[in-house]
């Protein structure tokens, strides 16, 4: 597991947007989308929900956070 898709990961969570995150990662939202995806394809399960323009961890995502 990479440590900066992980990365990615908590500060789209800890923003609640894709688009914030990749402007404090200094990457692309689809860089930050892209890396999500690849961590959840590692880990086999979805992570994050979209809403609109909002994103929110899964229970999943929850408990990779508290782990």
């Amino acid at each position: 597991m990479k440590t900066a898709f992980l990365h990615a990961f908590l500060m789209t969570v800890d923003t609640g947007s894709m688009a914030e995150a990749s402007r404090r990662l200094n990457i692309t939202a689809a860089a930050v989308a892209q890396q999500i995806k690849a961590l959840e394809g590692e880990i086999s399960v979805e992570l994050v929900t979209r809403v609109g323009k909002t994103v929110r961890p899964t229970e999943a995502g929850y408990r990779v956070i508290e782990g």
